[in-house]
């Protein structure tokens, strides 16, 4: 009887949740640089409205290219530099540590709780936690901000 009750207290557990999976979709659209397809973004919040610094969110980027993670890393410290960012040199030493290289149809997600703290996850896999409240600001400014790269992209994912 322990052995049957073991068994379907495991099938009860799902193997992949998704990190988004209690989120609901704000917004989506396509990054390109010149000719090639970056990646898909998506953003969720609770309630599938865009409200800065009310968490949880998400940003789900489906790369559509294979990227290495030494330039993942410089573009994203390239993006705080232009948008003039406040940003912590800690921060890039922590996602080095747990940032991969991507391939095309890999799935990098951001997800940040209610108290702040980023949780990336790689192809639905935790990756790492970044504990700083001010790290989720910064890194979502990338996408998120008023003069990001891609301002068309900007208003998809806030759903306007």
């Amino acid at each position: 009887m322990k052995k049957w009750l073991s068994i379907l207290m495991l099938l009860a557990v799902p193997v992949w949740a998704s990190p988004v999976a209690d989120l609901t979709l704000v917004g989506e659209g396509k990054m390109r640089w010149l000719f090639w397809d970056l990646y898909q973004a998506s953003f969720y919040s609770d309630d599938g409205r865009y409200r800065p610094g009310d968490f949880p969110q998400a940003l789900a980027l489906r790369y559509q290219r294979d990227i290495r993670q030494e330039d993942l890393l410089n573009a994203t410290v390239e993006e705080w530099h232009r948008l003039g960012v406040v940003w912590k040199p800690e921060w890039r030493r922590q996602l080095e540590r747990f940032w991969p290289s991507v391939r095309k149809q890999d799935e990098l997600v951001l997800r940040v709780d209610e108290n702040g703290v980023s949780r990336f996850y790689f192809n639905w896999r935790l990756l790492g936690t970044v504990e700083d409240p001010d790290f989720a600001p910064a890194f979502l400014a990338i996408w998120l901000s008023p003069d990001s790269r891609d301002p068309a992209l900007t208003r998809k994912l806030k759903g306007s």
